[in-house]
């Protein structure tokens, strides 16, 4: 189970469909094919939902056969890999707008039918979007730039405005013209079709429609009908009413319901701002159809327009290497979405692969499991014996991750590893195709078996956990030894509800855990150990001293760098979330803007922290003597009253090892002196861990060296005020770092 994750980079320019495709970090995928394969093999995505996988593998030397039996994805992927320039799209967009439409142009007869006035000064200007409630019967603002008073921003709408609005649900022949591309009189489709055009506001659709009449009754190049078509994908996705306003909750909406609160935007703006989504950087792939039997260049790609089911037979001639995926998380709006925008854009005949998605509302996780199962069965055969599987999961959440986990065991292959990031919700597991693998017969220890693996998850992090790392790690231990697939074949869609309900008894009733925090959702709680003796030391911890031994060793780092290294350190159930590994880049580092690097502090090299530690250990041991302490020194500096009675504790760090030190003083309160740059650090590992925030709150003090040194060099502290002194730290305006708790 040592996997080690893969990190990369939030891109830049997301590209075309951003909400709605698999959320992949840039280099992400070169990271694994350089690991997992070599130059000029042959990588399967048995999925392809993701255009960013397939280009950054073929980019990396390999050849790339995918199975996209969506349309719109195939398009996406295609224009992705040869993308339009600038200079075609503008054309594209100039061409549509000087379409001849009732008397004028297309471009502004489309803009007109946002026309409004200006609150300010009453003159006619062309809104950029109005916002809708829900429940209102018209938009309730509306955001515009004035020419002549020069007002831009938001304002409430007129009478005017929402009467205007009202016309548009009049147009019904719109609204059936649109309906008849998707799903002719009779067709069993047609209601739900019907449904789903209720997501797109009344002048929304009035326009859509529009648009596509006109493309059906010009003719453009090839590449400029292609640009049109692209153009117009992205109005289709911007202009629906899925989205929060502001942008919230719904920013990656996974059911077909119109937010509360949404943005009718501007379709020709939409299309106006759809040219940066899709004038992308030109990685030169060709992408060709796949032809059986036929050779895969390195760095090309070969799409194959179906199920991936479909390719098994042709697949025992192509020499798969490597089966690499992003796990698609299912997604009624945009399955449903997908198939009006094929049907729109290409063809009814075109999108038949996809529209058994407008009559499906809802994908239970066991529907989806056994789904998985059975459109990857075979696979583990075709691919043949030990070809090993990469499985990127991204929006990983539990019953995801158990899902994934439930179809590719029911599928034939066997799980090898398992990395996760509950925070940043991404997880990647690898796998082998196992053609022999046989279930394992269920037994009754179901409860036992997910104890020992969360029980030993907690004793190798050394902290707390929360719910869903206890879950996924549970459900890996169980994968890896085929218990999945026997109790799936035992008792199918019951068999996700046994092992999840083994798991929560467990961690609600069982005597080896404790939840530490107070929430009544179980999903939500944090667990630790009854008897936590042989725990390691805590995972926080070991990250701080593993990034300082980095960037002693090796100063002027890229923060991918250094947290390919760590995640490298701290492979499976171990690997740290982002924001534990910046809190310590941020605590021992400065980021040079130049350089575009981080570099170690130079006071926190070694030698001058070193020398800094024996100052503030001098200085502690000075204050005791003056006070009239008897002083015990080792590792700790103890001041005792006479016979022996203990009164204060300091332990002096240069690293803020919070976790280590309240295992060894076993929870009692002490005091923890620390440079005052570990501040933040210092604050998100009490906020990751709910023992260490108990015990501060019970008395534990953390103490800057700046203070210590104010201390020493106070005349006036005596016993009497020594307490009230200790909790004093220096002001804000003379500390620019933040104040400890």
């Amino acid at each position: 189970m040592e996997l080690a994750f893969l990190p990369g980079q939030q891109p830049i320019r997301p590209g075309p469909l951003a909400r709605f495709l698999p959320p992949l970090e840039e280099g992400a995928i070169a990271h694994a094919v350089a690991e997992w394969s070599a130059p000029g093999e042959l990588i399967l995505d048995p999925f392809g939902n993701s255009p960013r996988l397939a280009i950054e593998a073929a980019l990396a030397g390999r050849a790339v056969l995918v199975t996209a039996n969506n349309p719109i994805i195939r398009f996406v992927l295609e224009k992705s890999a040869n993308p339009f320039t600038m200079q075609e799209l503008q054309t594209a967009l100039a061409r549509l707008a000087a379409v001849p439409k009732n008397g004028t142009r297309l471009e502004p007869f489309l803009l007109d039918l946002y026309r409004t006035e200006c609150e300010r000064c009453g003159e006619s200007v062309i809104a950029d979007y109005f916002v809708w409630e829900r429940d209102a019967q018209g938009p309730v603002l509306k955001s515009y730039t004035c020419p002549k008073c020069n007002f831009s921003g938001e304002i409430k709408t007129s009478l005017k405005d929402r009467q205007r609005v009202q016309t548009y649900s009049r147009h019904r022949l719109q609204r059936a013209l649109a309906l008849e591309q998707i799903a002719q009189s009779g067709d069993s489709y047609r209601r739900s079709a019907e449904e789903a055009l209720g997501v797109y506001p009344p002048r929304v659709l009035f326009a859509l429609v529009t648009l596509l009449n006109k493309l059906e009754q010009i003719s453009f190049s090839p590449q400029l009908d292609s640009a049109v078509r692209a153009l117009m994908l992205s109005a289709f996705d911007q202009t629906n009413a899925l989205w929060s306003y502001p942008e919230g909750s719904r920013s990656r909406p996974l059911q077909l319901s119109i937010s509360p609160r949404f943005r009718e935007i501007n379709v020709w703006r939409s299309l106006e701002q759809a040219i940066d989504r899709w004038a992308m950087n030109d990685p030169a792939i060709e992408v060709e159809s796949w032809i059986p039997g036929a050779s895969i260049l390195p760095g090309r790609i070969a799409l194959f327009p179906g199920p991936v089911r479909a390719l098994m037979p042709a697949l025992k001639q192509a020499p798969v290497r490597l089966v690499l995926a992003a796990l698609p998380r299912p997604n009624q709006a945009f399955w449903t979405l997908a198939a009006l925008w094929a049907s729109w854009l290409f063809s009814r005949e075109k999108a038949a692969p996809i529209r058994v998605a407008l009559q499906r509302r809802r994908y239970e996780w066991a529907w989806y499991a056994g789904a998985l199962g059975i459109s990857l069965a075979n696979l583990a055969k075709a691919v043949g014996r030990n070809t090993p599987g990469l499985i990127f999961i991204p929006e990983a959440e539990p019953a995801f991750i158990m899902a994934g986990a439930v179809g590719l065991q029911a599928a034939g292959f066997a799980c090898t590893g398992c990395a996760l990031r509950v925070e940043e919700r991404q997880a990647l597991s690898s796998w082998l195709a196992d053609v022999g693998q046989k279930p394992v017969t269920p037994d009754m220890r179901l409860d036992n078996r997910v104890a020992d693996a969360m029980r030993s998850i907690l004793l190798q992090r050394g902290e707390p956990a929360s719910y869903p790392l206890m879950h996924a790690a549970a459900w890996t231990a169980l994968a890896s030894c085929g218990q999945v697939a026997g109790h799936w074949k035992r008792a199918r869609t019951r068999a996700i509800g046994e092992i999840d309900n083994a798991i929560e008894t467990s961690l609600v009733n069982s005597w080896k855990f404790v939840r530490l925090d107070r929430g009544s959702e179980i999903e939500r709680g944090v667990f630790w150990l009854t008897n936590p003796g042989e725990a390691e030391i805590p995972l926080s911890d070991r990250v701080e001293k593993a990034v300082v031994g980095i960037l002693r060793q090796e100063d002027g780092l890229s923060e991918l760098e250094l947290e390919t290294r760590i995640c490298c350190q701290f492979p499976g159930w171990l690997t740290p979330e982002r924001r534990l590994i910046r809190a310590c880049l941020e605590s021992y580092a400065h980021w040079n803007v130049d350089e575009e690097l981080w570099r170690f502090r130079k006071e926190d090299q070694a030698e001058a922290r070193g020398a800094d530690c024996a100052e503030i250990e001098g200085l502690l041991k000075k204050a005791g003597i003056r006070l009239g302490y008897d002083i015990d020194e080792d590792d700790w500096i103890s001041w005792r009253e006479d016979r022996g009675v203990p009164g204060f504790v300091f332990k002096v760090m240069e690293r803020a090892s919070l976790g280590s030190v309240y295992q060894d003083v076993g929870g009692k309160q002490v005091n923890i002196v620390l440079p005052g740059g570990r501040g933040p650090l210092v604050a998100e590992k009490v906020r990751r861990d709910p023992r260490l925030k108990e015990w501060l709150g019970a008395g534990t003090r953390i103490l800057k060296f700046r203070h210590i040194r104010l201390l020493a060099a106070d005349l006036t502290l005596n016993r009497a005020n020594l307490t009230k002194r200790l909790a004093l730290d220096p002001h804000k305006d003379r500390d620019p770092q933040l104040p400890l708790l």
